[in-house]
């Protein structure tokens, strides 16, 4: 659970405390206060035992994630995943991985350490940074206004993992005055295999190094401009649920930035932003067994390696004025997403004491290429008790491959990849009325829009996703449109903080993977069953809620409680029929489930500060339901519930000290999550780690 869950108790509300944040939070600007929108701050990433950020993540309300590994957790919002989520840094800073397995998720880019801040959004509410059709992770980054305060400064974060032999250290030294800063910073993990409740060791292990530079000036008080440079390298990072592991992964992210506001007009604002993102990924199964023996099916050795280049650049500019009551935003941004890779197979067998060896390589894409042009404007007006912000978005999407694959069967064209063009249009309006002081009711209401990504329209004959099959990618695919509706409740009566939120989601021309027949298209990975191609579905429904509490006990002491839960199927959706083990038909099912929806889930937390002791104890509860509500058409297995339980101390002697130790898990139980992957080559989910005793400490002066 750890440091998200710990209560808003009024001794807390310190600028560097640790402070679990309500799902609906009244910040700054009046567009965000109606959105279902939740918070992290870097005080609740900065001594907490995780290893990337899709861990704390999954901590909040609501937010779960696909664990492929030790590392690299894939974040799942509402039900939504992968391009559903637009998930960007500071103000629109993209990422394209390089995995088609998603070893390499956008936010394993990114080391917790360099964190300024974290907002999920959850809902296709927030415009202004590109498409949004179902939610966004936005990453802060940037350096805020103390990167001026004036001398010399040092920031040390240094962690151990028990569970996994894990060590961290990350170091940050910094200088400034009040008209510039330089800082620079770095750090390395390294990570030994995880033990889960049972004792099992699971292949879990891998190394991270990372290195970081910003640089930023004033010129007096109404222009800031910045320069950013991140780099994250990743090595032998190992996935028990994936044919294959991480041998490298390079990334280099750079961005500059430039702010200006009107010395006489404060609410006349411009900005504009660039930046260049690359990803080299490497990845082969030379950790596997059947790389140098032979594992039956087989009958030689197999040996497999591909590589991934990726690049994307883009530029921002926005621009923001106010005109008596209303507050008016506009601008426009643009990217350029660009992938290439190549597969390569080796097989190597012994016959009659004569080597053979036979080799074949693939793309997995081929000089893909997608650009978004958007451009945005947006008002927001306030009147007494009532406020209201919409937004409209334009988006013109274009992709191109120069992939020679051409599928011709009957008179139909399979894939054929032709430069396709798109008109997108999303927006969102939302609204507040104070009911009193202390209560709050809110609505929102937005229609989003997506195209389809590099993956669903380019990958070829890959086993990407949790049912082994290999996916074909569709370059004609539609774009997939959101309507969503949000109904939120938010009040303070007294040492009570709640909040409800009741949503639900229809999605026109959903993008899911649909059977090719034999003749067409055949597998090629290993054990595949068959191929699946990406494919609209006329219509996917997701409803369900969110709900938090955070009561104080007294000055001292605070305890809180949220939940929520996601009810997602297709109203038709045609599923795979087999008989003796082989592909016989389809058939129609109504009202099916959509696989890999997270189950219902609680957490409860209790929290007390000792301020003579200077020490703060957290117990906090994590209790998940089992899923029983499951595909049929994927032929989805369902879960078992589970309660975990986790304690922590943090003491700080003094300001500039702070020392975290305790343990997850605590009765070391035995569990796995519904959305955890398959371990290669069985029926078995990969578990989550057993008992984990840790301990972190930050200097900061």
């Amino acid at each position: 659970m750890g440091l998200i869950l710990i209560s808003l108790t009024s001794n807390a509300q310190k600028a560097d405390s640790v402070l679990r944040l309500p799902v609906f939070e009244v910040i700054e600007s009046s567009i965000q206060k109606s959105m279902p929108l939740a918070r992290i701050n870097a005080s609740q990433i900065e001594l907490i035992p995780i290893n990337d950020l899709g861990e704390i993540l999954r901590r909040e309300s609501n937010v779960s994630g696909i664990r492929r590994g030790g590392y690299a957790i894939d974040p799942v919002v509402r039900g939504y995943r992968y391009s559903q989520i637009n998930i960007f840094l500071d103000d629109g800073i993209h990422i394209e991985g390089g995995c088609p397995n998603r070893m390499d998720p956008v936010m394993s880019h990114v080391e917790p350490e360099l964190i300024q801040q974290i907002e999920i959004v959850k809902g296709p509410y927030l415009l202004r940074y590109g498409p949004s059709p179902s939610a966004s992770i936005r990453i802060k980054t940037r350096p805020g206004e103390k990167a001026f305060k004036k001398g010399f400064g040092v920031k040390s974060i240094t962690g151990y993992d028990a569970n996994r032999n894990g060590i961290k250290q990350h170091l940050s030294i910094s200088q400034s005055n009040e008209r510039s800063f330089i800082r620079v910073s770095g750090g390395i993990k390294n990570y030994g295999n995880y033990t889960d409740g049972k004792g099992r060791e699971w292949k879990s292990s891998y190394q991270k190094k990372d290195i970081s530079a910003d640089i930023g000036f004033k010129a007096g008080k109404s222009t800031l401009t910045g320069f950013s440079y991140k780099g994250s390298f990743g090595r032998d990072v190992l996935f028990p649920a994936l044919p294959m592991d991480e041998i490298e992964d390079n990334t280099h992210i750079f961005s500059g930035y430039y702010d200006y506001s009107n010395p006489k007009k404060p609410d006349q604002i411009l900005s504009l932003s660039a930046y260049h993102t690359r990803v080299f990924h490497l990845m082969d199964n030379s950790f596997r067994p059947q790389y140098n023996q032979i594992v039956p099916p087989n009958t030689g050795l197999m040996q497999a390696v591909a590589s991934v280049n990726t690049s994307t650049s883009g530029g921002r500019i926005a621009f923001s004025h106010a005109f008596h009551k209303f507050k008016y935003s506009h601008g426009a941004d643009y990217r350029i997403t660009k992938k290439d890779g190549t597969r390569n197979m080796l097989m190597i067998m012994e016959m009659d004491g004569q080597l053979y060896t036979s080799g074949k390589a693939f793309n997995l894409w081929k000089e893909s290429v997608i650009n978004n042009s958007g451009v945005f404007s947006g008002v927001e007006w306030g009147h007494k008790r009532f406020e209201v912000s919409s937004v409209l978005r334009l988006d013109l999407n274009q992709a191109r491959s120069n992939d020679t694959l051409l599928i011709l069967r009957n008179e139909k064209t399979w894939f054929e990849s032709k430069p396709v063009d798109q008109f997108l249009i999303s927006v969102a309006v939302n609204s507040s009325y104070k009911l009193s002081e202390k209560t709050t009711i809110s609505i929102g209401i937005a229609r989003g829009q997506r195209s389809g990504d590099m993956q669903e329209r380019f990958i070829k004959f890959l086993a990407t996703g949790y049912d082994r099959y290999d996916y074909l990618g569709n370059p004609g695919l539609k774009p997939e449109t959101n309507f969503q509706t949000d109904l939120m409740l938010t009040s303070n009566p007294g040492k009570l903080n709640f909040s409800v939120n009741l949503f639900r989601s229809q999605i026109s021309n959903y993008i899911t993977g649909t059977l090719v027949p034999p003749a067409v298209a055949r597998p090629v990975s290993q054990g595949a069953p068959g191929v699946k191609q990406f494919n609209n579905i006329d219509k996917a429904i997701l409803m369900g809620f969110e709900a938090s509490a955070d009561f104080a006990l007294s000055i001292q002491s605070g305890l809180s409680f949220s939940a929520g839960y996601t009810y997602a199927y297709f109203p038709e959706i045609e599923r795979i029929t087999f008989e003796n083990n082989q592909i016989s038909g389809t058939e129609i099912i109504k009202n099916d489930p959509i696989p890999e929806i997270p189950a219902f889930e609680a957490m409860l937390s209790l929290s007390h500060q000792f301020v003579r002791l200077k020490i703060k104890p957290v117990l906090s509860l994590r209790a998940v339901a089992d899923q029983n509500h499951v595909s049929l058409a994927a032929y989805e297995e369902s879960t078992p519930a589970y309660l975990i339980s986790d304690f922590f101390v943090t003491y700080t002697p003094i300001k500039q000290i702070s020392i975290a130790a305790g343990a997850n898990n605590i009765f070391n139980n035995a569990y796995y999550d519904h959305l955890n992957r398959r371990v290669l080559g069985s029926t078995e989910k990969l578990y989550e780690p057993g008992r984990t005793l840790f301990i972190n400490l930050k200097i900061e002066f």
